[in-house]
């Protein structure tokens, strides 16, 4: 099968427009190839080949090293890979996925190594994250257009600051982005003029994952230290309030919002839980225990279910493989788990709410009993009905 390969030139380094401030926007065009097709045929052979296999409660696909976030967009699913290295100057690629057969449907060459995923369905573009270049580009499915937005500034020491989470206020147009330092930072842009809002600095340790309530206009920030959870009022670029947890120091690397807006949930690393909060008070409703380095949390609300990855090793624990806990998200008890090793990472969901789909990385440890000279790394699709 031909799978067409998508690759966006090199964006030069230009200056940036003077409205942008801090924010270098270079944008720059590229030829997006359509994914190639055959003259179709017609006949009882045709129609045995057309024929849909049975389903799979759970599907598992090797794709490429270094997989990272994915999100379902445009119908299909989309899927960031890093590659083996952690050479900022190297590239990366994001693939384009069947979400029934993970069959790779077409391949998006960066100039960048990507790491985070958001999609804006309203413009019909791809957000990636370049962490380790502190650069977000958007690139437009459509159009075949690319645009780099310089979040991370350089250090003294080299590299650049990074970025991680991306959320985006689609309505708004403005998107929020996560800078995990020990004192981080959160950026927000005006993605209609290009133009940095704001900057919040001083955030304290590791400000990773982020959920948007755009009925309530708050921005949740999860992070580490004294305190697990930041609430941010987007319009003023000013932090609200800060939502505590008791015992050990949490790191909240993920959180998620119900569909009302009333809870979050987040996924402690340090403790292996999910935490869920009362957004209106900041109180602690519950606290499941889902495994070593809880990692990502989704909820559904077709489903009234909560989806939480545990990577299952820690450097006290190197050896060990994770799973996908789902969780009632009335009564928050355990309906199932999905031991997939070695370290479930990411989480999306298809837009019907029936279908869970995961990024599956593999040990760097050669003594790890799953541990691939190749690299390789794959995806995972529930069928969350069984």
């Amino acid at each position: 099968m031909h799978i067409p390969s998508i690759r966006f030139p090199r964006i030069a380094a230009g200056r940036a427009p003077a409205r942008l401030g801090m924010l270098a926007l270079c944008a720059a065009l590229a030829a997006c190839a359509a994914p190639g097709g055959q003259p179709g045929k017609t006949g009882p052979d045709a129609q045995a080949q057309a024929q849909v296999p049975a389903r799979q409660a759970v599907l598992r696909r090797d794709l490429a090293p270094g997989l990272y976030e994915l999100v379902v967009a445009d119908g299909d699913v989309f899927v960031a890979s890093s590659g083996k290295s952690f050479k900022a100057d190297e590239g990366g690629a994001i693939y384009r996925l069947d979400p029934d057969t993970l069959e790779t449907k077409a391949v998006i060459q960066t100039e960048r190594k990507p790491y985070g995923l958001a999609y804006d369905a309203r413009t019909d573009t791809l957000y990636a994250g370049n962490t380790l270049n502190g650069i977000v580009q958007a690139i437009d499915l459509k159009a075949g257009k690319a645009a780099n937005y310089r979040l991370g500034q350089a250090k003294a020491k080299g590299g650049f600051e990074h970025v991680r989470q991306i959320v985006l206020d689609e309505a708004r147009g403005r998107m929020f982005v996560t800078n995990p330092d020990t004192a981080g930072k959160v950026w927000i842009v005006d993605l209609k003029r290009g133009a940095l809002l704001h900057t919040l600095s001083g955030l304290r340790k590791w400000p990773a994952g982020a959920a948007y309530d755009p009925a309530a206009n708050r921005l949740y920030v999860g992070q580490g230290g004294d305190y697990g959870v930041t609430v941010i009022d987007p319009d003023s670029g000013k932090i609200l309030r800060r939502f505590a947890l008791d015992g050990a120091e949490p790191f909240l690397v993920n959180v998620a919002l119900d569909d009302t807006g009333a809870r979050l949930f987040g996924a402690d690393a340090n403790s292996g839980r999910l935490v869920v909060f009362d957004t209106a008070t900041g109180r602690v409703l519950a606290a499941v225990p889902v495994g070593e380095s809880a990692l990502d949390v989704l909820y559904n609300p077709v489903r009234d279910e909560i989806y939480v990855s545990n990577r299952g090793a820690s450097r006290a624990h190197p050896m060990g493989t994770g799973a996908i806990t789902v969780i009632d998200g009335t009564t928050y008890a355990v309906k199932a788990r999905h031991d997939l090793p070695a370290h479930p990472n990411s989480l999306a969901l298809s837009a019907d709410g029936e279908v869970l789909f995961a990024t599956i990385k593999g040990p760097h440890d050669d003594k790890h009993p799953a541990y691939r000279a190749d690299g390789m790394e794959s995806v995972v699709r529930i069928d969350l009905r069984g």
